[in-house]
């Protein structure tokens, strides 16, 4: 097989995988939206098979084969010079997945996505029930096989680090532990100082957001909004399911969720501006990745990045909502009759602490992020046991947040992340508010305008920029790589920490 030969072999094991994993995702997708409650142990068995079949075709001594064949090794990831920047980058993402991969049994694999359909299923259940007794035997096999994973890479060794350090670098390629600790410490600081001096001043007037809002009208204006966002609906949908989400079934695929409360507007509202930022994303790949293993954000903190910038830095700007809010008014004319402008611009930027992280306001969200990191951190070093969860939470949350939640349903079960096995991947919550911002900064400079554009509803250049500097990279740029090609910088905790000083200094007169 000559060179060319084996690119395209290695390209064609590509595809099969993705399509695969693509399967996988609509039967997940399914799960979280449509399938009926007894099909769940079915479909637990239909996704342990399909991750079986792309994990073997992936780890198949062919794969392994065809990357030396292309010069590709532990040593030199991008393979031979001869190769296009682009192919280098192909095969430094197959090379690390390959060897990640390679190490993980294929009946382990089938097991844990067996698990993971179960413990799904479980949690939907118990915080329904608030029974967090009826989930802690899945979330001890799922704790279980995460520790495993971790282990099966090498992590825990004693070598490559902690077992939690290989989980983080699932979602954050070279992260670890201590990293992330070096920058959630002064960033706790900071945010529970400038709690305190918010919580000091008068409070906003914000009666007007318990009233009845119609399910019907939210759903009309939230296709709106995703309309006048970017959001392509010949290329993707939006849905419900009980924790809003982004999924990817297909380059021109792309599903979100959300969830409606007839007496809460805004978490339905924002987190569908939220979830249509994850989706810009990928539908913003150039065409050059889309299809391969590329086409994939940077990490999981810069694809939180970009839905942390629409839901915050632009859904809570005043100008955003010059724009939408006669729309918004229209849609409800009832509740919003006599409510202005400002008047919901006050009130989606109310700073009060809350139970649920997904409806937290902006200054208190990364506070939850960095309780639920302390959390892991315990888990995976033997710390904390899992059944003292819920007691080490609320405490957690009383010192961080002044709150303690009376349910586990407001608690320990408000996420779907721990029944999916996916530790580690909170951090990329914070993370990404401190990405966002950085590219925020680099934005408003590059445009000084772009805050102007949004009061007329024209979100077009700001497209532009981020298809340009951030979306067409996918996932050839290391995270601190992206973020020192785009701002020159390094990651910092400044840049978000003075924005939300400005900006709630304004609001507040602080």
């Amino acid at each position: 097989m000559n060179f060319d030969e084996a690119l395209e072999k290695l390209h064609e094991i590509d595809r099969e995988c993705r399509y695969l994993d693509q399967t996988a995702a609509v039967l997940q997708w399914d799960q979280e939206t449509y399938l009926p409650p007894q099909g769940v142990a079915d479909r637990a068995e239909q996704l342990a098979f399909v991750r079986k079949l792309v994990h073997e075709r992936f780890i198949a001594p062919e794969t392994g084969r065809l990357l030396k064949e292309l010069g590709s090794d532990s040593q030199n990831l991008r393979g031979d010079e001869s190769l296009s920047p682009l192919e280098g980058d192909f095969c430094k993402v197959m090379r690390r997945r390959y060897d990640k991969a390679v190490k993980l049994p294929a009946d382990f694999v089938s097991a844990a996505a067996r698990a993971e359909g179960l413990s799904q299923a479980a949690w939907v259940q118990a915080r329904r029930n608030n029974d967090f007794a009826a989930f802690l035997p899945h979330l001890n096999a799922m704790i279980d096989f995460a520790r495993k994973k971790a282990r099966y890479w090498g992590f825990g060794n004693g070598l490559l680090g902690d077992e939690y350090d290989g989980l983080l670098d699932i979602y954050e390629p070279g992260m670890t532990a201590r990293n992330i600790s070096a920058l959630f410490g002064p960033l706790r600081d900071g945010l529970i100082s400038l709690l305190k001096r918010i919580a000091a001043r008068p409070q906003p007037d914000v009666s007007f957001l318990n009233r009845e809002y119609d399910v019907a009208a939210q759903i009309r204006f939230n296709r709106v909004l995703m309309d006048r966002l970017g959001f392509d609906s010949s290329r993707g949908r939006l849905d419900v399911s009980a924790h809003p989400f982004t999924t990817s079934l297909g380059s021109d695929d792309i599903r979100i969720t959300t969830r409606y409360y007839p007496a809460n507007l805004l978490s339905g509202l924002f987190s569908v501006i939220h979830e249509s930022g994850h989706a810009l994303y990928e539908m913003g790949f150039p065409r050059e990745i889309r299809g391969t293993c590329l086409a994939e954000g940077a990490s999981m903190a810069v694809h939180e990045s970009q839905s942390r910038f629409w839901e915050n830095v632009a859904g809570r700007n005043r100008l955003f909502w010059d724009g939408l809010f006669p729309l918004l008014r229209d849609h409800f004319p009832g509740p919003l009759a006599s409510v202005s402008v400002e008047d919901f611009y006050r009130a989606v930027n109310l700073v009060k602490p809350s139970y649920i992280r997904v409806e937290a306001d902006e200054v208190s969200y990364s506070l939850h992020v960095i309780l639920r990191f302390e959390l892991e951190k315990q888990l995976f070093s033997g710390e904390l046991e899992p059944e003292k969860l819920p007691e080490t939470w609320r405490k957690l949350m009383k010192e961080f947040l002044g709150l303690e939640p009376e349910t586990d349903a407001e608690g320990v079960l408000q996420d779907v992340h721990w029944s999916m096995g996916s530790f580690g991947y909170f951090p990329s919550y914070a993370l990404g508010n401190l990405y966002g911002l950085q590219f925020w900064a680099k934005l408003s400079a590059d445009l000084p305008q772009a805050e102007q554009a949004m009061g007329r509803g024209d979100f077009e250049e700001i497209h532009r920029w981020l298809r340009e500097t951030i979306y067409r990279w996918g996932c050839r740029l290391d995270p601190p790589d992206l973020l020192q090609k785009v701002t020159g910088e390094k990651l910092s905790i400044t840049p978000f920490l003075s924005y939300l000083e400005k900006k709630y200094t304004g609001l507040y007169g602080l």
